[in-house]
């Protein structure tokens, strides 16, 4: 009888291993799969026809917030279908395209109104001036090389000192 315990043994921890094995490699190849699994999610594979009590639920769920797979705009589907280049789509209707140095002056009239708030706060130096950039950047969302761009730009076109003598005249 021993035999026959060890054989069976045997074929539950060679089971156990291979069921391990797949779990790891599913979860390994679907990482979001492990994450929705702990925390008691699924994904939506169909919408449900009408509104079931929650023990009769056989279908999966999207937790809220999360899309369907399956949802799909068909506005963009109809524009762009396979690999698309980003910068060859155009523009859609109603939203406004702006030039280069609009956004430019944008951002510099931004930097001017924070360092007169600064100024008035009398507040003054390069901390103040670093500070400043950072809450710009921040605000239009530019990396430091697209501030250094912006920098480069604005210095040439004398964009400050414009904007500066605007403010100047309105107060």
């Amino acid at each position: 009888m021993k035999q026959e315990e060890k054989s069976v043994l045997k074929i539950l921890l060679k089971t156990v291993a291979l069921v391990a094995t797949i779990l790891l490699v599913y979860f390994l190849v679907q990482p979001w799969a492990c994450s929705n699994l702990l925390q008691g999610r699924v994904t939506i594979i169909g919408t449900p026809e009408k509104e079931l009590p929650a023990s009769q639920h056989n279908e999966l769920f999207v937790p809220a917030g999360d899309p369907p797979l399956n949802s799909t705009d068909t506005a963009t589907q109809s524009r762009v279908q396979g690999i698309t280049d980003t910068n060859t789509l155009t523009a859609q209707e109603g939203e406004t395209e702006y030039t280069q140095a609009e956004i430019d002056e944008a951002i510099a009239r931004r930097y001017v109104e924070l360092e007169n708030q600064y100024a008035d706060q009398h507040k003054t130096g390069k901390d103040v001036a670093k500070e400043i950039s950072y809450i710009v950047m921040d605000d239009f969302e530019l990396t430091p090389q697209e501030w250094e761009a912006f920098l480069e730009r604005a210095t040439a076109d004398n964009l400050f000192n414009k904007i500066r003598t605007e403010v100047a005249a309105k107060k």
